[in-house]
This record gives C-alpha cells, sequence and structure tokens, in this order.
C-alpha cells in the first residue's frame, strides 16, 4: 500500500499525531507534506511508503486558508491557544479594515509567530518560547497571491478573511499585524486550510472516516495522480535507461523549464527537472 492520502484535519490534533494513526491504520511509513496548527483543520497530503520520497515537491507549494481573526486582544502564541497578554478597549472598523486589506497583497516581510517551528541556534522556536526565553525572529519575505474579506461584525469584534499565501507564510501573523495596524489587537480564533495548490479540501477524506474504514486503500491515491500540477515527460526504454542510471538527457521537444513527472510509456517513475530541453532526475521510485 503506497501513494497519497487526502485527509481533512480534525481540530485539536498535530499533524504529526495524524500521521501517528495513520501509520497505525496502514502499517507503512507515512510522512506529511507541511504541518498544520494544532487549532487547524483541513486538507493535510500524507505519503505512503515509497511516495514518500516525493515530500519536497508538495511543500514549496502556496497554500489557501480561510480563517476568523477575534479583535480586541493579543495572545503570545497569535491565536486562541495561547494566552492573553494584552486588551483593547477600542472598536472594529470594518470600514478602515477593509481598506487596510490590499497592503497586505503582494510580496510582503512578515515575522513569524514566537510560538513557531522556525529554528534559532538550533531550537525550535516555540520549544524556546515555552521555556520563557525571549524569541526574536527575523522578518522574511513572503507573497501573498490573494487576501479577501469574506465578512466583518463589528459588535463581536471578528471578521472572516480566505487568503493565499506562499510556503512559509503564516496566517497567525497576518491576524496580528491586521489588529496592530488597526490598534485593537487581533489572534486567529478559528482557521482552516481549503487548498494546496489546485488541491482541494472538498477531496479529502475525514481522518475518522479513514480510521473506521474496513478498506482504507480506497482513499489512497497514486502519487503521481495528486501531482497533477506537474507536467509528464514520457520517455522511451533507451531514454528511461539513463535517467534510472541518474544520468541527464536531452529532450528538447519539451518547451519547459522546471520539475517534471517522468514516465517510462505509461508508468510513473519519478520526478525530475527540465532546463533548457535538459531532463535532470531528481527523485526516483527505483
Amino acid at each position: 500500500m503506497e501513494g497519497a492520502l487526502l485527509i481533512d484535519k480534525p481540530k485539536g490534533l498535530t499533524s504529526t499525531q495524524v500521521v501517528e494513526q495513520v501509520k497505525r491504520k496502514v502499517r507503512q511509513k507515512v510522512g506529511h507534506t507541511g504541518t498544520l496548527d494544532p487549532i487547524a483543520t483541513g486538507l493535510l497530503i500524507l505519503l505512503i511508503g515509497r511516495a514518500t520520497r516525493f515530500a519536497w515537491v508538495f511543500q514549496g507549494l502556496p497554500k489557501t486558508y480561510e480563517f476568523t481573526v477575534q479583535f480586541g486582544a493579543e495572545t503570545d502564541t497569535y491565536d486562541a491557544e495561547g494566552k492573553v497578554v494584552e486588551t483593547y478597549e477600542g472598536e472594529l472598523d470594518c470600514g478602515k479594515l477593509k481598506e487596510l486589506i490590499p497592503s497586505f497583497r503582494g510580496e510582503i516581510e512578515q515575522t513569524p509567530p514566537p510560538f513557531s517551528a522556525k529554528k534559532i541556534r538550533g531550537k525550535r522556536a516555540y520549544e524556546l518560547a515555552r521555556k520563557g526565553i525571549a524569541v526574536e525572529l527575523k522578518p522574511v519575505k513572503v507573497y501573498v497571491y490573494d487576501f479577501e474579506l469574506l465578512e466583518c461584525k463589528s459588535e463581536e469584534k471578528t471578521a472572516t478573511f480566505v487568503v493565499e499565501i506562499s510556503s512559509g507564510g503564516y496566517v497567525r501573523s497576518l491576524a496580528h499585524e491586521l489588529g496592530k495596524k488597526l490598534g485593537i489587537g487581533g489572534y486567529v480564533k478559528e482557521l482552516r486550510r481549503i487548498r494546496i495548490n489546485n488541491i482541494h479540501v472538498s477531496e479529502a477524506v475525514s481522518l475518522e472516516e479513514f480510521l473506521s474504514s474496513e478498506h482504507p486503500e480506497k482513499y489512497i491515491q497514486p502519487v503521481d495522480k495528486v501531482m497533477r500540477f506537474l507536467p509528464e515527460v514520457k520517455l522511451n526504454s533507451f531514454q528511461v535507461g539513463k535517467v534510472l542510471k541518474g544520468q541527464s538527457l536531452l529532450v528538447n521537444i519539451y518547451d519547459y523549464n522546471g520539475l517534471v513527472k517522468i514516465y517510462d510509456n505509461d508508468k510513473f517513475i519519478g520526478v525530475g527537472e527540465l532546463q533548457g530541453g535538459v531532463l535532470k532526475p531528481r527523485r526516483l521510485l527505483v
């Protein structure tokens, strides 16, 4: 049993806990392709068996989230799981909030939350933060492809958004910065990942349904089918022989630069990189 499994993660579990439960079910090696905070629900792409070799292909993809911000307070984790460190009396001005949104689109500098997986001198930031050690993280550049306000409730001081952001971007930091700019603080109250590139959470199975299934294999897809965002390169037997030896080869009939899926006729054998008509194997199944 190997391939890709799309899971709709429930609230309250870490990505690692989901992996461990799936591993016990399938009795195979399982890995995730990018974490979700315990507070978050939504799409988690798990890879099983030899498919774990392609986790890196998914890790750099843009991700889309729907999230709700509670304004009027700040927490140490920038979400509802954390400790409230400051409260504000000001009202939520929905008009002013809407005017702020365009400034968060495009390339922006973002400071990761203190409770994050970023490393500082070899230690995870959240490990230091939990010990009460002051954490200073440097701003990083991320790209916000789209950011829209879906709903604003001034009386409840909440607003719901949808954002598509590059890999490494933090929704919690967006909420924190919005609160700062409005002068009333803010933190993530609800968070759901609805898409990774062109893979939508509606295609996923709930963790509960998967774990209770007598035929879990029916939910596991060939990994190349889930990597549908990559173009295909089909090779003949002679070319396949060279690729399997780790050799590059000229395939200038393909006018494309970037990662590609490599096929031995119709059989998927791995991922390579095309540059200037030259195909270089990156990771193979065999």
